[in-house]
């Protein structure tokens, strides 16, 4: 080869070199980014996803769960719908929907929680070395942490439509679970019966209180009317009003009868007969009797005008009897209601219809193994896949 050509073939082989050194220095940062990718998919995904898989299949301990379902239900009393009944609203006793709400929130409470304890040592079971530490309770825990493990560990649910109410324990045992279900029940019906006890017993101090306080309205009517009459001197003043104006009607009756009496035989005898002058004598005693009741009556009838004293005795004794007219009414009233309370409450109003009791469960249902690795596998994969969109966006906006 002469010398022009080994030259030619020189120059041609530095651009093929020089093209290669490019290519390598380009796809060294692609690589080591993939490489980068996988390394975090692999501590963002598959790691965590093993560790959550290596928990629920391995480590995490079987929960047991217990279920119960119940209703409130109440007497409906026909006989409350009275005067006290309707104002108070206490007719209604056997409403059942607040002690619904009530319930609910008595199975989510401290005090359940501390009466379950002390009948079943729940600390010392949800503590128990058996547990795996994620789902143990920790010995020395104070009360609401303890509380809260509770609320995990409990779950309830309630139809506001037809009132039933449905809870579900959670527990490391099959009996231990049926056990928890059965004294939560039992502590739910505690609590019902004294909802039901209370209500009883507030309907009867109420209605007491009621006829106490009408009594003391009809004695108050009784003695008003008793002093009006020793200040008047009038037994019953509408009676003796009625009695005055019978007798000036008669009166008023036999003076028209003489009158007549007289005009018929002044046309046939003359003024001075015995006859007619015996009844101008009668006439002039009956006008005199008529204008002495008529003054006795005050002048209203006379005049035909009120504000006289009879009328106004009148009118404070019906004001006087009405009033003792509508204490009696109110009192008997209130006896009845009374009454009613009373009956009430030698009864239960209210009572817990239980239609599924707690029984032993035969295999485990929590916690849900394939699932939960599932839901985590995905959680995962959503978070590595978000933060790796967001650090590619964020580094080619810098470039």
């Amino acid at each position: 080869m002469t010398k022009p050509e080994q030259a030619t073939s020189a120059v041609k082989v530095v651009p093929i070199a020089t093209s290669e050194v490019k290519q390598t220095k380009t796809m060294q940062p692609q690589r080591r980014r993939r490489n980068r990718l996988w390394m975090s998919f692999l501590f963002c995904v598959v790691l965590p996803v093993c560790v959550t898989a290596t928990y629920f299949l391995g480590v995490a301990t079987d929960r047991y769960a217990a279920r119960a379902g119940f209703s409130i239900r109440g007497i409906e009393t026909g006989g409350g719908l009275d005067g006290i009944g309707a104002l108070t609203g206490l007719a209604s006793a056997g409403s059942t929907t607040a002690d619904t709400y009530v319930v609910l929130d008595f199975l989510k409470s401290r005090r359940l929680l501390e009466a379950v304890n002390d009948r079943l040592s729940l600390r010392t079971a949800f503590s128990s070395t058996d547990i795996d530490p994620l789902s143990r309770l920790d010995p020395d825990a104070p009360v609401e942490d303890f509380l809260r493990h509770w609320n995990r560990r409990i779950h309830t649910q309630s139809d506001p439509t037809s009132g039933i109410i449905e809870f579900e324990v959670q527990a490391f045992s099959p009996a231990q679970a049926q056990q928890i279900g059965q004294t939560v029940l039992t502590l739910t019906q505690e609590l019902v019966n004294e909802l039901s006890a209370s209500a009883r017993q507030d309907a009867l101090s109420f209605a007491q209180d009621e006829v106490a306080l009408q009594e003391a309205r009809l004695r108050a009517a009784l003695d008003a009317i008793r002093n009006f009459r020793n200040s008047e001197h009038s037994v019953d003043p509408s009676a003796s009003a009625a009695l005055e104006i019978e007798l000036l009607s008669g009166l008023e009756s036999r003076l028209i009868d003489i009158n007549a009496r007289i005009a018929a035989q002044r046309e046939s005898l003359n003024e001075s007969a015995p006859s007619l002058v015996a009844l101008r004598r009668q006439a002039e005693a009956l006008s005199a009797q008529i204008d002495a009741r008529r003054h006795e009556l005050g002048g209203a009838l006379r005049e035909g005008t009120g504000g006289s004293a009879m009328t106004a005795q009148l009118a404070a004794f019906e004001t006087l009897d009405v009033e003792r007219r509508l204490a009696e009414q109110s009192y008997a009233s209130a006896l009845s209601s009374l009454e009613q309370a009373r009956r009430d409450a030698d009864r239960q109003q209210r009572y817990l219809a239980v239609h599924i009791r707690p029984l032993v469960p035969e295999k485990s249902e929590y916690p849900r193994r394939y699932r939960n690795i599932f839901l985590a596998g995905f959680i995962f994969v959503a978070a590595w896949g978000i933060g790796t969109l967001l650090t590619y966006s964020v580094r080619d906006h810098l470039s």
